[in-house]
């Protein structure tokens, strides 16, 4: 019998995906939903900040995020790597604005002036233009300094670009560090990792989304054990939980308990000390 078969799923549960199915709203990720939901609702709050650990679930939160926006009212660009210089970062900007747009060597002035000219475009059409900025930490204060000049498009008392940057704990010390783009985040959110009672529902929520008509595989000793050995990250939760499942399978085991969880995490541990 194989794995699926087994723990009674459609699928795997525990995969590195960005699948908005599997996004489990704890008190955490709910309430950075709602934050960001709030700050691009008001179009007159120019910046907003969404940091955490890595593996935090900032991407899929991200991802739901754009799914809850009412599209006839915003216009979403993303940009999955923030850590280019603006030039570049407003190219690729502007290619999703217009695709049959031509650029042809134009510096940052003229870019900058490009992008203003479809922002006002898509303002013009009933829409306010939401940029969402990933990993926003691996900017260079440069580029981030040089980010207020897209915050400057505006009209008629009318803001017509909300920017959502997002990233690692550094880019807050970042921001602060920059008093021109400081003052104009109206927002910041920083998400933390899944607490001690919140495991067994993160647990079961993505075991129901991946198929099992109860979510309840995992005891709550191997929840807790879990906890003590990710510490609530959900990345981590995802890798150990996944070993997990194939490690209780391959025993044949009915449930996944904290022996399985102590294995999988020995495991691990024995071939990180392992000379490099």
């Amino acid at each position: 019998m194989d794995l699926l078969r087994h723990w009674n799923l459609r699928e795997r549960p525990f995969e590195a995906t960005w699948d908005t199915r599997f996004f489990y709203a704890g008190p955490e990720h709910e309430e950075a939903l709602s934050r960001l939901l709030y700050l691009v609702s008001e179009t007159t709050m120019n910046i907003g900040l969404l940091t955490g650990e890595i593996g935090s679930g900032k991407t899929l939160t991200r991802a739901v995020f754009t799914g809850r926006i009412d599209a006839a009212r915003f216009h979403v660009v993303t940009v999955e790597n923030s850590g280019f210089p603006l030039e570049e970062l407003l190219g690729s900007i502007l290619r999703r604005l217009d695709p049959q747009i031509h650029l042809n060597g134009e510096g940052k002035l003229a870019r900058c002036e490009m992008f203003d000219r479809l922002a006002r475009k898509v303002a013009g059409n009933g829409r306010h233009l939401v940029l969402l900025m990933d990993e926003a930490q691996d900017m260079t204060p440069e580029t981030i300094h040089e980010l207020r000049w897209l915050t400057n498009c505006n009209g008629g008392g009318s803001s017509f670009l909300t920017l959502v940057l997002i990233g690692q704990p550094e880019l807050r010390k970042m921001i602060v560090g920059d008093a021109a783009i400081n003052q104009r985040v109206s927002l910041r959110f920083h998400l933390k990792p899944l607490r001690v009672d919140d495991l067994e529902n993160y647990l079961r929520h993505r075991l129901r989304a991946a198929g099992h008509a109860t979510g309840k595989i995992f005891t709550p000793t191997a929840a807790a054990t879990l906890f003590n050995a990710t510490q609530g990250v959900p990345r981590e939760v995802n890798r150990l939980a996944k070993l997990a499942l194939e490690h209780a399978w391959v025993n044949e085991a009915a449930k996944v308990d904290a022996p399985d969880i102590a294995a999988v995490v020995a495991d691990l541990q024995r071939h990180l000390a392992l000379p490099a």
